[in-house]
């Protein structure tokens, strides 16, 4: 322990090849027999004995490569002479591996199974504990690189990947083709791989929304359950970090995808999160991809408070898709350019749903005039992924008595959940069962109201027609959101007026979860800025104003001529008086 040499550095290799790699042939024959004679005490004894033998030269070595080094003198001379001063033949005859075997059966003969096996229980927590950190150090040290993690980080991720791989548990190792060589030429070396299932549980120990947790309160316990998220975007992740296109993702892999998102700033998150969806790596997103991806920012926002972020996804489509209508190129129609109006801009063209549409800079402008998305990207997006310790599970003790069977055979996970939903069952009765829904991002702990949208067009580009587009129909009937037979959307809203919006790609079908979200918004209640108008409508508002006050001053006329019999002749004299005066001037 002073000089931190590990022991298990040579004996490991005893214990696992029955000395056979440590010792000569001839001799580790010998032990060989001895261990399927006597059983595998021998292999302690012997070790033990080893030990003893050269304990004066251990206790002057300094490293780990100095205890390998006398190990491996010390089997080379096992032929040789144990006393080799000796005056007695007998005694000079007696070689070291005949003074090994007397050592090991006659001072270290107390060593019996039942005392290895319960050994082994005393100290079975320490001894995993010990391969794994073995494992792992091994593991972080074979990767090609660690990014910008640390080693401590690049372990955490290691336990999340070990537990994911316990839980779900992977393929076994293949070995590559012969035709993948390695930078340097080499062959690869086989090494295990998870494959969607196992990285679903692992991106749930990483992600926080990449789980489904729900806080469970019955009046008598109070608990978390987590469950394994499932949507698209995580299957995407999948295959975005999965660089050599096997299926599968290597330690490596994960250590690399990880490096590639927590470190990142606003400009490279916004950026990682176009190229995830962007399928082909064209640098152009389609319509269809566009929707895929809200719909992977409604996934992200599922749990949290308000609206706030159902409002900010419902305002980047609508930006999205009316930026990149405008954007198109005029539809090359020589009869709809001979009739076009001077100052009128043309008609886009229709674009297929799979066609380029939006490429990196306007989605980036798009994603920056909102302030909520703005700081996902910032800051949540990368703070979602926390490398976190996780706590290491007690290996279970052999059951001792029949009050340790009893418990064994209680204590499991199939009773603990009836357990769980018994009492649930009970604080649904009395009233006090309540379920909450953890958010991902936790930003808005209480209810806020989403924002108007702001075009990002120009008064000019804003008064394009469209033929496909999201058409708004005052009705009085309540708020509905189903798409017409046309391919474009409607939205009935009561006490608006008609707008031409941008249009929704005429061959995708809306995902409920969209069709969700803008219901919400449309069943919200109207807000002042929905009543407000442009500044045309005011200024033909305020002629009306004007018109409307003259038809109410001939109203009071007529009603004084009509209602003028009470008053005299000086009166009607003063009142017109009244009527005819000019306004003092302060």
């Amino acid at each position: 322990q002073e000089v931190d040499v590990q022991l298990s550095v040579a004996s490991l290799p005893w214990f696992l090849s029955l000395f056979i790699n440590s010792m000569p042939m001839i001799f580790a024959f010998r032990i060989v027999d001895c261990f399927f004679c006597m059983g595998p005490k021998v292999l302690f004894q012997v070790g033990l004995a080893i030990l003893k033998i050269n304990g004066e030269e251990l206790l002057k070595i300094q490293d780990d490569g100095g205890f390998l080094n006398l190990m491996r003198d010390y089997f080379a001379s096992l032929g040789d002479p144990a006393h080799p001063n000796s005056t007695d033949p007998r005694t000079r005859a007696i070689t070291r591996f005949q003074e090994l075997l007397l050592v090991s059966f006659r001072e270290f003969s107390v060593i019996t199974d039942e005392m290895i096996v319960s050994e082994r229980k005393r100290f079975r927590n320490e001894v995993i504990h010990s391969l794994e950190s073995f494992s792992k150090r091994s593991a972080i040290r074979s990767l090609k690189t660690l990014g910008r993690f640390t080693k401590d980080q690049a372990g955490l991720i290691y336990d999340a990947l070990y537990m994911a791989m316990c839980i779900v548990p992977p393929s076994a190792p293949v070995n590559p083709p012969p035709v993948l060589l390695s930078i340097d030429g080499t062959a690869e070396k086989p090494e295990t791989r998870i494959e969607l299932r196992t990285f679903q549980y692992f991106l749930s120990e990483i992600a926080t929304w990449a789980r489904n947790e729900k806080i469970v309160s019955n009046g008598f316990q109070q608990r978390v359950d987590r469950e394994i998220a499932e949507h698209e975007f995580i299957d995407r992740l999948f295959f975005f970090w999965d660089a050599s296109c096997r299926g599968a993702l290597s330690f490596q892999d994960l250590v690399s995808g990880l490096d590639g998102i927590i470190f990142n700033d606003l400009m490279e998150n916004i950026e990682w999160f176009f190229n995830v969806h962007d399928k082909n790596k064209d640098g152009y997103l389609t319509k269809d991809e566009v929707l895929t991806l809200s719909e992977s920012l409604l996934f992200i926002f599922r749990y949290e408070v308000g609206d706030a972020y159902l409002g900010a996804v419902s305002r980047f489509m609508t930006n999205a898709f009316e930026y990149g209508d405008a954007l198109l190129p005029p539809a090359e129609h020589e009869e709809t350019k001979e009739e076009t109006k001077e100052g009128e801009p043309s008609t886009p063209c229709i674009m297929e749903s799979n066609q380029p549409y939006l490429n990196l800079a306007t989605f980036r402008m798009v994603v920056l005039a909102d302030e909520i998305l703005e700081s996902f990207f910032e800051t949540d997006l990368s703070n979602s992924f926390r490398l976190e310790v996780i706590p290491d599970a007690e290996v279970p003790t052999s059951s001792n008595g029949l009050l340790g069977d009893l418990w064994s055979t209680i204590a499991t996970d199939s009773n603990k959940k009836i357990f769980n939903m018994f009492t649930d069952e009970i604080g649904k009765t009395i009233g006090k069962h309540q379920v909450i829904q953890r958010p991902s991002i936790g930003r808005y702990t209480r209810l806020e109201e989403p924002k108007a949208r702001e075009s990002l067009l120009s008064p000019s580009m804003r008064k394009s027609p469209s033929k496909t587009n999201l058409a708004v129909s005052t009705s009085p009937s309540a708020p509905s959101l189903m798409p017409s037979s046309s391919s474009a959307l409607t939205v009935n809203v009561k006490g608006q007026m008609s707008k031409d919006l941008p249009s929704i790609p005429p061959s995708a079908s809306l995902s409920p979860m969209v069709q969700a979200v803008n219901a919400r918004l449309m069943e919200r209640t109207p807000f002042a800025i929905d009543d407000a108008k442009d500044d045309d409508d005011e200024s033909e508002g305020e002629l009306d104003g004007n018109d409307n006050d003259d038809c109410v001053m001939d109203e009071v006329d007529a009603f004084l001529e009509a209602h003028d019999s009470g008053l005299t002749d000086a009166d009607q004299e003063v009142v017109k008086d009244l009527l005819n005066a000019e306004p003092l001037k302060q």
